[in-house]
């Protein structure tokens, strides 16, 4: 049942009036998770129901078509739909939402018809609404209150992506507000989320989420004002690829992509690159649209430093010997500082220090990974320390040694809120154990600490959690007071198309209970990752 070519219209049409029947709802959602388009297009009607079912009826001006031409043929309507870079039209959809759009011009009368994002010089303009020919008069115009956000989190309040669904079904997305239990529904994906990261002032939530069995990942962004989802780009699954980060602002979110060819029938948003080479991109959430940084096909985002003047992404590069540069985005790029043998830095919270790698890296296909003293470092505090010496780091283990070359071939780290508090997890040690039991360090461990204090040993070792060996740590997040963590534990799937599942384990720092959200695959479902509230 379609209309265009390989989409689904009609079943998207009967969607929203409820005529579906259980079989045409399982293939409409099957449809959704590779289709961008029709994706858009249910996105559109959605709106345009939203629209018409608050406003009243007023007929159209009598010279609504002649405006309409003129407006056309002198090309006060900007560049034509079909040339547009951004906005929802440029993402696929339909003509739903040209439809849309003309209703509302003939349902409020008398707009302006100036290209978007030009200053009108017509009353309109002004902040108040000139009444059309046929309008009713009404009271003088008031101003707009602020737009209550569809969904927020409070300071220090959990939000988690919840993924629930039946095996061979398309899965549905949910990010939850654990304190109030509001929820905001981000659509179907076809894979469990592995991270997560909110943008400084609360209004997007980055995540990614695995696509199928592909081996690839999706990145995507929600607005929690609107619920509104963009999707970013497919990458495949690799090390280091999981890396979101937020400029201090929250203009930017830089993230990698390494390209993964999969069918026309993806629903990949477009990448240039070439099959397997690895590059930075950046999603202007200002202007609504994601461009790629680089093209050197080894680059890597790392995030942001902090302070005023341009948004400055250190960017990594992976090579034998990896290095970082300094990129400001909107400023000068010829003045850019290189920092030879550092990748991947995490700076903190207040800007005084990074956790980064070091050592000999090497690729396998498009996955570069570390072979030879791949070890994580801690910076030394940029206020003290000279340009030349800020980088010299220590190690964060204390009581590993490389011996040999022995090292990590890769792991995750995170800073706490209070730029002390330190967490390493899913470390890939590629040498012998380090520890009379023989079990150290295990990438089925977490290890937290304090920089303040002695980095991380064995003795930093999180308390395990009641789970079976097959387990893993997807994601590690501490929350807002740094009294605890919220880890997302993975469970292994009973088989090929079940439903992903994983809980959120809330563990306290403080010699408190451990809370458990989700149920451990009975029945599936898949919670976390996590972020806190600012």
């Amino acid at each position: 049942m379609t209309s265009r070519g390989n989409h689904v219209d009609q079943l998207i049409s009967a969607s929203l009036s409820g005529d579906l029947t259980d079989a045409e709802r399982a293939e409409l959602d099957a449809h959704l998770v590779r289709c961008e388009s029709c994706r858009a297009t249910l996105a559109a009607f959605t709106a345009e129901r939203r629209i018409l079912s608050g406003l009243p009826v007023a007929d159209p001006p009598p010279d609504l078509p002649a405006r309409i031409r003129a407006g056309i043929e002198s090309g006060r309507f900007g560049k034509p739909w079909w040339r547009r870079s951004s906005g929802v039209l440029a993402l696929g959809a339909s003509l739903a939402t040209v439809a849309a759009a003309v209703l509302a011009v003939v349902i409020f009368g008398n707009l302006d018809f100036s290209p978007v994002g030009q200053q009108s010089n017509s009353p309109a303009a002004s902040g108040s609404v000139a009444p059309g020919p046929s309008a009713v008069e009404t009271s003088p115009a008031t101003e707009r209150p602020t737009p209550v956000p569809a969904f927020a989190l409070g300071p220090g309040e959990l939000g988690y992506l919840s993924v629930t669904g039946a095996p061979l079904e398309a899965l549905k997305l949910s990010f939850i507000n654990d304190a109030t239990g509001a929820s905001i529904d981000a659509g179907t994906v076809s894979g469990p989320a592995i991270a997560a990261s909110l943008s400084p002032d609360g209004q997007w939530l980055a995540y990614i989420t695995q696509k199928g069995e592909t081996g690839a990942n999706e990145v995507w962004a929600l607005h929690l004002t609107d619920g509104k989802t963009v999707p970013l780009g497919c990458s495949e699954d690799a090390s280091f690829t999981d890396r979101l980060a937020w400029a201090p602002d929250g203009t930017y979110l830089a993230y990698t992509l390494i390209k993964i060819d999969l069918g026309s029938g993806s629903g990949c948003p477009a990448n240039d690159g070439a099959l397997g080479t690895a590059d930075a991109w950046v999603f202007d959430v200002a202007n609504d649209e994601r461009f790629r940084l680089t093209r050197s096909g080894n680059a890597y985002s790392s995030s942001f430093m902090s302070g005023s003047g341009p948004a400055t992404l250190l960017l990594s590069f992976a090579a034998e010997s990896p290095w970082t540069e300094a990129v400001p985005l909107g400023g000068d790029p010829t003045n850019i500082d290189r920092i030879e043998g550092v990748f991947l830095p995490l700076v903190s919270p207040d800007g005084n220090r990074a956790i980064f790698w070091n050592g000999r890296m090497t690729a396998n296909g498009g996955s570069w990974h570390f072979s030879l003293g791949g070890l994580p470092q801690v910076s030394r505090d940029f206020r003290s320390a000279g340009p030349a010496s800020a980088w010299v780091g220590t190690a964060l283990f204390t009581d590993l040694v490389a011996v040999g070359g022995e090292g990590f071939a890769s792991g995750a780290f995170r800073w706490g809120p209070d730029s002390d508090l330190i967490a390493f997890w899913d470390g890939a040690w590629n040498g012998a154990p380090q520890s009379a039991d023989g079990i150290y360090p295990s990438q089925q461990d977490v290890y937290v600490g304090r920089v303040s204090e002695s980095l991380l040993s064995q003795a930093s070792l999180l308390d395990r959690i009641d789970a079976p060996e097959t387990a893993w740590w997807v994601d590690v997040t501490f929350a807002s007071d740094g009294s605890a963590v919220a880890a997302t534990v993975g469970y292994p799937s009973a088989g090929i198309g079940d439903p992903p599942s994983a809980n959120l384990e809330i563990l306290s720092l403080e010699g408190g209970t451990t809370r458990t959200i989700g149920s451990g695959g009975d029945p599936a479902g898949w919670d976390g990752p996590a972020v806190f509230g600012r």
